[in-house]
């Protein structure tokens, strides 16, 4: 079990306990508005994400990399976080990052914190070379985290899925990454 942690969060893989938290951030429409196509409308379609979830932290060839976001003083659900290898190499993988968090800790920098710890872990631990995200463009609260993780904007694209929506798309390469810590972490 992969099992991160920050000042104020646990990250980790799911469990079967986190049904109902994670149904009742699925299930939300308010959260889910911009994510329409993971929006679960019932208790069953939210069995079956987190049983994937549960069935790809036990895969030998793990490409999907879930997380719950905890509370770490209260250990109450927050949100999801997770990263999906969308294609390797023999110099590593590119990962897709999303998430999503109850909307009660939006604008507390949570989501941001989260994304760092999980973003480490990748260009640590899994082989990684580049980190891609991306979001519509009306999502400007997603693009300012995107852009505050030293993520570089790629392109803005058009996206069909059931309407015309305009997209922006982000990357963080391993070395920039890594010149970025260098420089954050500097005591210079």
């Amino acid at each position: 079990m992969i099992y991160l942690s920050t000042e104020r969060l646990i990250i980790r893989d799911h469990m079967k306990e986190d049904l109902l938290s994670m149904h009742a951030l699925m299930s939300n429409k308010k959260v889910m508005y911009y994510l329409p196509s993971l929006r679960k409308t019932s208790l069953d379609e939210t069995t079956l994400a987190l049983q994937h979830a549960i069935d790809e932290a036990n895969s030998e060839k793990r490409c999907k990399f879930f997380f719950a976001i905890l509370d770490k003083s209260t250990e109450d659900y927050v949100g999801e976080i997770g990263l999906t290898v969308v294609n390797e190499d023999s110099v590593g993988k590119v990962m897709d990052l999303g998430y999503f968090i109850h909307e009660k800790y939006w604008g507390k920098g949570i989501t941001t914190e989260a994304a760092k710890v999980v973003i480490e872990y990748a260009f640590s631990y899994l082989h990684t070379k580049e980190i891609t995200a991306g979001c519509v463009v009306q999502n400007v609260n997603s693009e300012k985290i995107m852009k505050k993780l030293g993520m570089v904007k790629e392109a803005e694209l058009s996206y069909i899925d059931k309407q015309l929506s305009n997209r922006v798309k982000y990357r963080l390469w391993k070395d920039e990454y890594e010149k970025q810590s260098k420089f954050v972490n500097s005591t210079d």
